[in-house]
C-alpha cells in the first residue's frame, strides 16, 4: 500500500485537486487534449504531470497515455491495447464507424491543404467540397449514398444533419471545435492528425479509400 501511495503521490498535489478529475473523465471518453480553448488548462496539467499520469493509467487501467504531435502542435490521448479496452468497461471503448473513418480522412486532407491558413470551416465551404473538390465523389458517396449531378433540398438537408452528427462526435474526441454550432462554423484541430497515424495506408492510396467505402456499404 505504501508503494502505491508513493507512486501516485502526484494525486495529492493542489493541481490534481483542480484538474485531475476533469482530465481523467475526458481522456476516458476518448478526447484528445490540446492547448486550445477550454482544454488549455487540462493540456498544461497533463504536460506538467505526463510521466506520473502515464504510470497511473498503465498500472491501474492497462492503457497508455500518449503524447503526439503533428509537426507543430502536441496533443494527449489514451491509447487502448489490442484487446480494445484494457481494464475499462467494454462499452466505454468504441471503435470508429466506417463513415467516421472516411469523413476523418477527408477532413484531414482539408487540414493539410490549408497549411498556412486558418483551419476554420463553414457549411457553405463543406458543400463546395462536396460539389467541386477532387474528392467530391467520395464525399457524395459517403454522405448521400450515391453520386449524381443534382440533389433535392430534402437530400441536402439530410446530408447536413449527417455531417453535423459526425462533427459532434469529432468535437467530443477533440478533432474539431465548434465555433458556432448553430451556424455550422467549426475549426479543424491539430489532433485530426491521429487519423493519419491510424489509417496511413488508406490515406496514401485513394483507391484503397474507395475500396473501403464500397466494402462497408457506405
Amino acid at each position: 500500500m505504501e508503494t502505491e501511495n508513493s507512486a501516485f503521490e502526484f494525486l495529492t498535489r493542489d493541481a490534481a485537486v483542480k484538474f485531475f478529475a476533469e482530465t481523467d473523465f475526458v481522456l476516458k471518453q476518448g478526447r484528445h487534449i490540446q492547448q486550445y480553448g477550454q482544454d488549455a488548462k487540462l493540456f498544461d496539467y497533463v504536460y506538467d504531470n505526463y510521466e506520473d499520469l502515464a504510470k497511473y493509467y498503465e498500472a491501474l487501467f492497462a492503457v497508455h497515455l500518449r503524447k503526439e504531435n503533428n509537426e507543430r502542435d502536441e496533443y494527449f490521448y489514451l491509447d487502448f491495447p489490442e484487446d480494445g479496452h484494457g481494464r475499462f468497461i467494454k462499452d466505454r471503448y468504441k471503435e470508429l464507424e466506417p463513415r467516421h473513418v472516411i469523413f476523418g480522412i477527408l477532413l484531414l486532407n482539408v487540414y493539410k491543404e490549408r497549411s498556412f491558413e486558418k483551419k476554420e470551416m463553414k457549411w457553405e465551404q463543406l458543400e463546395q467540397l462536396f460539389e467541386e473538390s477532387e474528392s467530391r465523389e467520395l464525399w457524395q458517396k459517403l454522405l448521400y449514398g450515391e453520386v449524381k449531378r443534382n440533389y433535392t433540398p430534402n437530400e441536402k438537408d439530410e446530408v447536413k444533419r449527417r455531417a453535423e452528427n459526425i462533427l459532434n462526435f469529432f468535437d467530443r474526441l477533440g478533432w474539431i471545435e465548434w465555433i458556432d454550432s448553430e451556424n455550422f462554423h467549426f475549426e479543424i484541430m491539430p489532433s485530426i492528425d491521429r487519423i493519419a497515424k491510424l489509417y496511413a495506408q488508406e490515406i496514401a492510396n485513394v483507391d484503397l479509400i474507395e475500396e473501403y467505402v464500397q466494402e462497408q456499404n457506405l
